[in-house]
């Protein structure tokens, strides 16, 4: 009998999973409606308020049941998440913003080369890959595409967009050329030349990796190269969605890459090659949340991150900044220090904070 009923609550559990997701498809189905009439109406997809509401009617209906209000509040966040990226994908695909239109993907088979192809299908563009690794037939499409594709992306490392911008400078293509590199001061004057021989030149940066898919949790950093014309049109690629846009002088970008790249990966790297030899049979949270960024960015291309940190003439300030707090924090700890321990707690808290309070809507 226990066997038997035991059978009976499991057939119970399948049957309401299954119709969990039934609900959940039926739940992204409406939020594709929603979408369209808030593209009729030119509303944002995101609607901060609407969320708010949400989670705050999920979680009262989960307290009322007598469920744990942070797992309802869990998932109703996911479902938020699934239906804001039903939204992006409709809007790039109404936008059709690259419909008729061809792009090439210097560097397409890497995983980011990837990620934008995916991306620009999704508005319309036929697309190449121009990288030894793609397949021969994609290559060769690309090669006979690239001088008069309407747009060409160059997702390949630093150094080898410069070498590039050199060969095309000759004769550039009569496309748009934008870069995603991670660092932008050694295109400067590649870009200078490429303009002068009259091409038109763009620079991007995405401040995420190859497996995002909501754009709302990304910005995008999009660098002034002194053309405009070339700066509208790959703004306008990521206009439909909800990614977040912040502008910069493009000779302004490797300072602030900096501080959110060379630092945040040579603190990751840091506290990698610090970890024990052996494995301890427990973990804190806070260290289990280190251990998975700091594998995150050893599973990463050494050569790409080696060009982040080398290439970027700002790096050694944010190294040296890092540095000097490890040298605060051993010198308070061996002097025994703990007021001199409660101020830096303090004056860490203060700058997270601070940092921590953009406003979601800023820069949209």
């Amino acid at each position: 009998m226990a066997e038997q009923t035991l059978d009976n609550l499991r057939e119970r559990i399948r049957l309401l999973d299954l119709d969990l997701v039934a609900r959940v498809a039926e739940r992204v189905d409406l939020a594709r409606q929603v979408g369209e009439i808030k593209r009729r109406r030119k509303l944002s997809t995101a609607d901060y308020a609407q969320e708010r509401a949400v989670l705050e009617r999920a979680r009262s209906a989960a307290q009322e049941q007598g469920l744990d209000p942070g797992v309802a509040e869990d998932l109703f966040a996911r479902l938020i998440r699934a239906s804001v990226i039903a939204q992006d994908e409709d809007n790039l695909r109404v936008a059709g913003l690259g419909a008729g239109k061809t792009a090439v993907i210097v560097g397409g088979a890497g995983r980011m080369g990837r990620w934008l192809g995916r991306f620009l299908s999704a508005q319309g563009y036929e697309i190449g890959a121009l990288d030894p690794a793609a397949a021969p037939e994609t290559e060769a499409w690309a090669r006979r595409a690239l001088p008069s594709a309407d747009l060409v992306v160059c997702a390949t490392p630093p150094a080898a967009i410069v070498e590039l911008y050199a060969a095309w400078s000759k004769r550039p293509p009569a496309g748009v050329i934008v870069d995603i590199a991670s660092i932008k001061t050694p295109l400067i004057e590649p870009i200078r030349a490429l303009q002068r021989a009259g091409g038109r030149v763009a620079s991007i940066h995405p401040m995420f990796g190859p497996s995002t898919i909501l754009l709302r949790d990304a910005d995008v950093v999009i660098c002034d190269t002194g053309t405009p014309e070339a700066t509208v049109i790959v703004k306008k690629l990521f206009q439909p969605t909800t990614a977040h846009l912040v502008y910069l002088p493009i000779d302004e970008h490797d300072r602030v890459m900096a501080d959110l790249l060379s630092l945040a990966h040579a603190a990751a790297l840091a506290f990698a090659l610090a970890l024990p030899p052996a494995e301890h049979p427990v973990r804190s949270s806070t260290f289990q949340a280190l251990e998975s960024v700091a594998a995150t960015v050893a599973r990463e291309s050494p050569d790409v991150y080696y060009e982040i940190q080398a290439m970027n003439p700002y790096s050694g300030l944010a190294l040296e900044r890092l540095r000097g707090a490890l040298d605060r924090i051993v010198a308070t700890v061996t002097a025994r220090n703990a007021k001199g321990f409660r101020t830096l707690f303090a004056e860490a808290e203060q700058r997270t904070q601070r940092r921590n309070s953009r406003d979601p809507d800023i820069g949209r």
